[in-house]
């Protein structure tokens, strides 16, 4: 039995729905003729690619790792379809993948410069991942450079820290501390914390800044570093996170130093598979780490080196 591309394009559809009737009705076909053709391609391959024994689609890791040559090669395929049109514009796509956390404030300004110089021949296209989801979510948004605090593991990624990042304590202007310069332990032990949810790799870092287990107060679990500073300027806690993170906080909060010097690795990463890296790349990569270098964030030597390499360049924006 030959593997169908169509079978392949149903097969990824049903991953990035969680539905096989979502998929169905997306490659307009019914509920038994995309479950025939699921149950076809496990019977081609030789292998599950679903776990059926829940009530939701979940991957076996035979499917994980069919469905990461699957995606590659669907959207190789649509490069194919739209050969034509894309060879007309001239225009190459560079893919980028950033946690949220240091979305704003540093990584698309950095974009911003890097695709004004390359205006005429590169266009961009951004996913803004959570960093509890990324394991899974860079198999159906395929990137070529990634930028965080990239804390799992990830075998088919190089990964290459460009600063260790201090944390900082932001506070509402309306708390006390606010007119603090630096805290300690002490002085915000008897605080109510704003705290990421359990889920999230940097909660381990966060934690070990807290008072002792049975002292902190914890107001609020959230998701995101963004939802955790709305919370802090409206003073229903206080909230920890790295300093470059702590740049968006708003006129309504301040971010203060600690005594503690716990630090967060903030990443470049790619896929071990790629080229090496391109022109327009390394200029991203050197005008990131030059905004980490302006707020006064010590770069690592690797960091440096790519500062280095690229300082006309971005000194001339």
């Amino acid at each position: 039995m030959d593997l169908k591309a169509k079978s392949v394009k149903l097969f990824c559809s049903v991953v990035e729905t969680g539905s096989l009737l979502a998929a169905a009705n997306k490659n307009a076909l019914s509920a038994s003729a995309a479950s025939r053709a699921v149950t076809q391609l496990e019977e081609r391959l030789g292998v599950e690619l679903f776990d059926r024994s829940t009530k939701t689609l979940t991957l076996t890791p035979e499917g994980m790792e069919f469905y990461r040559a699957a995606i590659e090669s669907v959207r190789a395929w649509r490069r194919l379809e739209n050969f034509t049109a894309a060879n007309r514009s001239r225009k190459r796509e560079l893919r980028i993948a950033v946690l949220a956390r240091h979305c704003s404030d540093v990584i698309i300004p950095a974009v911003v410069k890097v695709l004004k110089r390359h205006e005429k021949t590169i266009s961009v296209v951004m996913d803004v991942h959570a960093s509890r989801d990324i394991y899974y979510s860079k198999y159906s948004h395929p990137f070529d450079i990634g930028f965080g605090t990239l804390l799992t593991t990830h075998d088919d990624l190089e990964k290459v820290p460009l600063a260790h990042l201090p944390f900082r304590l932001v506070v509402s202007q309306d708390n006390p501390l606010s007119r603090c310069g630096r805290v300690g332990r002490e002085d915000y032990a008897g605080e109510s914390f704003v705290v990421l949810s359990r889920d999230t790799p940097e909660r381990e870092y966060s934690d070990r800044l807290l008072p002792a287990p049975g002292k902190a107060r914890i107001t609020a679990e959230v998701s995101s570093t963004q939802v955790a500073l709305r919370f802090v300027k409206r003073n229903v806690g206080v909230h920890f996170t790295d300093k470059l993170a702590a740049m968006s906080v708003s006129s309504d909060c301040r971010a203060l130093e600690i005594d503690d010097a716990l630090t967060i690795p903030f990443f470049v990463f790619w896929p071990r598979t790629s080229a090496e890296l391109t022109e327009e790349i390394r200029e991203l990569i050197a005008e990131i780490c030059a905004s980490i270098s302006a707020a006064g964030i010590d770069l690592t030597a690797e960091g440096a080196a790519f500062l280095d390499a690229d300082k006309p360049r971005v000194r001339n924006p």
